[in-house]
Protein backbone atom coordinates (compact mmCIF):
# COMPACT_ATOMS: atom_id res chain seq x y z
CA UNK A 1 0.00 0.00 0.00
CA UNK A 2 2.93 2.60 1.22
CA UNK A 3 4.62 1.55 -2.70
CA UNK A 4 1.31 2.25 -4.39
CA UNK A 5 1.25 5.60 -2.67
CA UNK A 6 4.49 6.68 -3.38
CA UNK A 7 4.25 5.86 -6.89
CA UNK A 8 0.85 7.64 -7.24
CA UNK A 9 2.43 11.02 -5.32
CA UNK A 10 5.71 10.79 -7.32
CA UNK A 11 3.03 10.61 -10.77
CA UNK A 12 1.07 13.20 -9.33
CA UNK A 13 4.12 15.55 -8.66
CA UNK A 14 6.07 14.88 -12.06
CA UNK A 15 3.22 15.68 -13.92
CA UNK A 16 2.03 18.68 -12.20
CA UNK A 17 5.46 20.81 -12.71
CA UNK A 18 5.93 22.80 -15.99
CA UNK A 19 8.52 24.81 -17.48
CA UNK A 20 7.07 28.00 -17.04
CA UNK A 21 4.50 27.05 -14.22
CA UNK A 22 1.65 28.57 -15.95
CA UNK A 23 0.28 25.91 -18.41
CA UNK A 24 0.74 27.82 -21.13
CA UNK A 25 0.45 26.69 -24.34
CA UNK A 26 0.18 28.73 -28.02
CA UNK A 27 0.96 26.62 -31.17
CA UNK A 28 1.81 30.12 -32.93
CA UNK A 29 4.90 30.66 -30.29
CA UNK A 30 8.40 28.53 -30.03
CA UNK A 31 10.02 28.22 -26.87
CA UNK A 32 12.95 29.75 -26.58
CA UNK A 33 15.39 30.57 -23.34
CA UNK A 34 15.22 33.32 -21.87
CA UNK A 35 17.89 34.56 -19.00
CA UNK A 36 17.50 38.10 -18.07
CA UNK A 37 18.92 40.05 -15.52
CA UNK A 38 17.56 43.53 -14.81
CA UNK A 39 19.00 46.06 -12.46
CA UNK A 40 15.99 48.36 -10.62
CA UNK A 41 18.63 51.18 -10.79
CA UNK A 42 20.06 51.43 -13.87
CA UNK A 43 18.65 54.17 -16.62
CA UNK A 44 16.31 52.55 -18.73
CA UNK A 45 14.70 50.24 -15.87
CA UNK A 46 14.21 53.01 -13.60
CA UNK A 47 9.97 53.13 -14.01
CA UNK A 48 9.95 49.14 -12.76
CA UNK A 49 10.98 50.43 -9.03
CA UNK A 50 7.31 51.70 -8.86
CA UNK A 51 3.97 49.89 -8.97
CA UNK A 52 2.60 49.72 -12.77
CA UNK A 53 6.04 50.47 -13.93
CA UNK A 54 7.37 48.44 -17.27
CA UNK A 55 10.51 47.59 -18.75
CA UNK A 56 10.65 46.46 -22.16
CA UNK A 57 13.53 44.72 -24.01
CA UNK A 58 13.55 43.27 -27.54
CA UNK A 59 17.02 41.77 -26.83
CA UNK A 60 15.18 38.26 -25.09
CA UNK A 61 12.16 35.70 -25.76
CA UNK A 62 11.44 35.30 -29.21
CA UNK A 63 11.19 38.87 -30.25
CA UNK A 64 11.61 40.37 -27.12
CA UNK A 65 10.39 40.72 -23.26
CA UNK A 66 8.19 43.03 -20.86
CA UNK A 67 8.21 43.38 -17.23
CA UNK A 68 5.39 44.99 -15.36
CA UNK A 69 5.24 46.29 -11.20
CA UNK A 70 2.12 44.99 -9.70
CA UNK A 71 2.83 46.31 -6.48
CA UNK A 72 3.72 43.56 -4.51
CA UNK A 73 4.57 41.45 -7.04
CA UNK A 74 6.41 41.56 -10.87
CA UNK A 75 5.27 39.83 -13.70
CA UNK A 76 7.42 39.06 -17.55
CA UNK A 77 5.61 38.50 -20.84
CA UNK A 78 6.87 38.22 -24.17
CA UNK A 79 6.59 40.46 -26.79
CA UNK A 80 4.95 38.46 -29.97
CA UNK A 81 1.47 39.25 -30.73
CA UNK A 82 -0.28 35.17 -29.81
CA UNK A 83 -2.80 35.51 -32.02
CA UNK A 84 -1.66 34.54 -35.31
CA UNK A 85 1.42 33.08 -36.81
CA UNK A 86 4.68 33.84 -35.59
CA UNK A 87 6.70 36.25 -38.21
CA UNK A 88 9.79 38.44 -36.93
CA UNK A 89 8.68 41.38 -39.05
CA UNK A 90 4.83 41.85 -38.30
CA UNK A 91 4.60 39.63 -34.91
CA UNK A 92 5.91 42.79 -32.48
CA UNK A 93 4.43 44.12 -30.14
CA UNK A 94 5.35 47.52 -28.91
CA UNK A 95 4.49 50.34 -25.99
CA UNK A 96 2.74 53.59 -27.78
CA UNK A 97 4.60 55.68 -25.17
CA UNK A 98 7.53 55.22 -22.89
CA UNK A 99 6.01 52.87 -19.39
CA UNK A 100 2.65 52.50 -21.01
CA UNK A 101 0.93 49.35 -19.14
CA UNK A 102 -0.75 48.19 -23.04
CA UNK A 103 1.28 46.50 -25.66
CA UNK A 104 -0.14 46.89 -29.01
CA UNK A 105 0.05 44.48 -32.16
CA UNK A 106 1.95 45.99 -35.05
CA UNK A 107 0.32 43.70 -37.75
CA UNK A 108 -3.11 45.02 -38.22
CA UNK A 109 -3.90 43.04 -41.50
CA UNK A 110 -4.11 39.71 -39.35
CA UNK A 111 -6.27 41.88 -37.01
CA UNK A 112 -8.98 43.56 -39.67
CA UNK A 113 -7.64 46.98 -39.33
CA UNK A 114 -7.45 46.99 -35.86
CA UNK A 115 -4.39 46.94 -33.30
CA UNK A 116 -5.23 44.57 -30.60
CA UNK A 117 -3.53 45.69 -26.83
CA UNK A 118 -2.74 43.54 -24.20
CA UNK A 119 -2.49 44.95 -20.35
CA UNK A 120 0.59 43.95 -18.90
CA UNK A 121 -1.00 43.48 -15.31
CA UNK A 122 -2.81 40.37 -16.68
CA UNK A 123 -1.00 39.39 -19.98
CA UNK A 124 -4.80 39.16 -21.04
CA UNK A 125 -6.26 41.09 -24.30
CA UNK A 126 -8.65 43.97 -23.32
CA UNK A 127 -10.97 43.48 -26.34
CA UNK A 128 -12.71 39.57 -26.46
CA UNK A 129 -12.80 37.99 -29.82
CA UNK A 130 -9.25 37.06 -30.41
CA UNK A 131 -8.56 33.28 -30.45
CA UNK A 132 -4.92 33.48 -28.29
CA UNK A 133 -5.70 36.39 -25.90
CA UNK A 134 -3.36 35.50 -23.53
CA UNK A 135 0.23 36.69 -23.75
CA UNK A 136 3.15 33.98 -23.17
CA UNK A 137 4.01 34.70 -19.48
CA UNK A 138 7.55 33.96 -18.33
CA UNK A 139 8.54 33.59 -14.95
CA UNK A 140 10.11 36.31 -12.36
CA UNK A 141 12.29 36.38 -9.48
CA UNK A 142 13.24 39.17 -7.33
CA UNK A 143 16.23 39.45 -5.61
CA UNK A 144 17.39 42.79 -4.05
CA UNK A 145 17.72 45.23 -6.68
CA UNK A 146 17.45 42.91 -9.07
CA UNK A 147 14.38 40.99 -11.08
CA UNK A 148 15.02 38.16 -13.04
CA UNK A 149 13.17 36.44 -15.39
CA UNK A 150 14.39 32.86 -16.41
CA UNK A 151 12.61 30.57 -18.63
Amino acid sequence: MKKLFLILFTLLISTACSKSGSGYHNPYLPNVKVNLMVNLYQADADFLRYQNGTYVTYNHGIIGVAIFNAGSQYFAYDLTCPDHAFDPVTSRLVQKKPNDPYVYCTNKLQHNGEEPAFYLGNGQSIKPGLQYNQLKPYPVRKSGDNIFVTY
